[in-house]
Formats: structure tokens, C-alpha cells, sequence
């Protein structure tokens, strides 16, 4: 039976970690381990880890200075021992039947990756997110609906990986904010066979005002680059094939938009370049076009002369 290795970054999270922890060791899977990377914790996060480490031997920490999500994540994928890889947030749980499920997948299939379903947590309700359904793609199949933003997305959780994925994949570390949506499409395309299953296995805890915090047009950018990088990418690394952005292009210039509208002061000057995005590669492009220009006017109207909006570039 394959080992499975929860890869579960931690940083300041004692009063999410037991449940975290509780939910790993409570798979009907029995073959796992689970890497706890403490990233520099200041409250009893790595104190609740070895009070559960005492407990079960097949618990490993590792404990170093501050460093960041993405330095953490990347010591956490040279920890692991198993064949396949699951990342778990710290503040997040899973339910109880995940890696059974997922395995009985992956093995049924010769898959070298499988993305469940998730839900959002909120403290008085639960956010179902839409099912990506029960499927089977080839590497191109997969990468092209990533590109279109349909069935798989950039989240490092909620999937069972083969580790073999992230051989020469790191996460950027020199980046502040989506080292996600640069860095797990790169396993993706070392896959030979991916899939999706319907069950919203995932639970990701929304804490309160975790976004809020970080939202400004500089880390929206981020956003921005990291599709751009992506589309860099495949388009060098599989040239035969034309891979599409352009909703995700536009999801992101709405972000930037809502952004502005709620985030930016009117006394303080903004300058927002427009994507070059193909509305006809869009279902319903007009009126997603339509809607977009809506958005734009409210934040004219809120921003007045402080807004400078200016065309896409022609090297977008």
C-alpha cells in the first residue's frame, strides 16, 4: 500500500491545528505521515504539535525561522517519503474518507494526480462550491481546461499528487502573494493523467478578515502575472499548443476593478491597464464585456479624475 505524506504548513494556527491534525489521523487510509514544517510559530502552535507527536510516530516536525508560505511549502515536499503528496492547510480540515476515495481513484484510473471538491467554512455557514464532477483528462485535456479556467484550479490542497510531479517544482520564493497559481500547474504538466471527483472533501476555514488584509492593487497584480506567467509557459513548453486565458484574464481585471471601487481612495491616483482579452473565446462575451464596462464606470464614478484607465499594451 502507498504511502501518503500530508504536507501541513504551520504558522500561528493553535486554535485550528488540533482539528487539522485530528481529521489526518482519523483517515480510513491507514498508510500515512504527516510533515508539520513550523514556520517560526509565536503563539503554542508547535507546542500542540508535539503533544501530538508524543502520541503518534508517524507525525514529523520540522521546526525553522519565519520564512514564508513558499519556503515552508518547498521544505515541506523534501520532508516527504510518500509516493503521493497531499498539502493540508493547518487552519483547514478533510473529511475522514478522502485519501480512500481518492486513492481508489487515482489507482482505478492510472492517474498521476486527482482534485476533489471543497466548501467554504464561514463561522455561522457553510459555502458549497461548484462540482468539477467525476473526470478523466490527459495531460492536454487538463491543461487547457486549467487555462480556461474549468474543472482544476491553482489551490495546492485538495489534491492527491504522485511526488514524482514535483521533481525540479518549486514555489517562487520571493513573491508575497498567488506562489500558488505560479507554481502548481508545473506539477500538473508533469502528469501523464488527472482527474476530478464530485465530493467536496476539502473544508477551507475562512478566518476573518484574512483578504481584506492584503487586498490592494499591488497584490491583485500578482494575480495578473502569475496567469500571464502560466500562459508564458505552456505556450514555450508545448508549443503545438495555443492555451487560452482570456477568462481568466477577465476574472482578474474585475478583481482589480472591485478592488479599486472598494479598496482605493479618491484623493489618491490609481492607473489601471486594461487586459487584452478575447471576449470571443468567452461564452456570453458580450454581455460579460457589457458587465465589465459597468464595473468600470462605478469605479470612473467613485475614483472621478484620480482614475487614469489606460488600453491594454501590445506585448499583453
Amino acid at each position: 500500500m502507498d504511502l501518503v505524506s500530508f504536507l501541513v504548513p504551520v504558522y500561528n494556527v493553535e486554535n485550528y491545528l488540533g482539528k487539522c491534525l485530528d481529521c489526518l489521523l482519523a483517515q480510513t487510509y491507514p498508510n500515512i505521515e504527516i510533515i508539520l514544517v513550523n514556520d517560526g510559530s509565536k503563539d503554542h502552535s508547535l507546542a500542540i504539535a508535539k503533544d501530538y507527536q508524543k502520541k503518534h510516530s508517524n507525525i514529523h516536525i520540522y521546526s525553522y525561522p519565519n520564512s514564508g508560505i513558499s519556503k515552508t511549502r518547498n521544505r515541506l515536499l523534501k520532508h516527504a517519503s510518500g509516493e503521493f503528496v497531499m498539502f493540508v492547510d493547518s487552519d483547514d480540515y478533510i473529511d475522514p474518507d478522502t485519501v480512500t476515495v481518492m486513492m481508489e481513484t487515482l489507482k482505478k484510473h492510472d492517474l498521476d494526480l486527482v482534485q476533489c471538491g471543497f466548501r467554504m467554512d464561514y463561522k455561522y455557514f457553510t459555502l458549497y462550491r461548484p462540482s468539477s464532477g467525476r473526470r478523466i483528462m490527459e495531460k492536454m485535456q487538463a491543461l487547457h481546461a486549467l487555462s480556461n479556467g474549468r474543472y482544476l484550479n491553482n489551490y495546492p490542497w485538495g489534491k492527491l499528487t504522485r511526488r514524482s510531479c514535483f521533481d525540479g517544482v518549486e514555489f517562487p520564493e520571493n513573491l508575497n502573494g498567488f506562489e500558488d497559481t505560479f507554481t502548481i500547474f508545473k506539477s500538473m504538466a508533469k502528469a501523464r493523467r488527472i482527474g476530478t471527483i464530485p465530493n467536496r472533501f476539502y473544508h477551507y476555514v475562512q478566518r476573518r478578515g484574512s483578504l481584506t488584509n492584503r487586498m490592494s492593487l499591488d497584490y491583485v497584480e500578482l494575480m495578473r502575472k502569475a496567469y500571464h506567467y502560466q500562459s508564458d509557459v505552456l505556450n514555450q513548453e508545448f508549443p503545438n499548443e495555443h492555451f487560452a486565458f482570456d477568462k481568466q484574464y477577465y476574472n482578474t481585471d474585475l478583481v482589480l476593478i472591485y478592488t479599486i471601487i472598494v479598496f482605493c481612495h479618491r484623493d489618491h491616483p490609481v492607473e489601471f491597464t486594461k487586459d487584452r482579452i478575447n471576449y470571443s473565446k468567452l461564452p456570453a462575451g458580450i454581455v460579460l464585456k457589457l458587465a465589465y464596462d459597468a464595473w468600470l464606470a462605478i469605479a470612473k464614478l467613485k475614483m472621478g479624475k484620480s482614475l487614469c484607465i489606460r488600453e491594454p499594451s501590445k506585448n499583453n
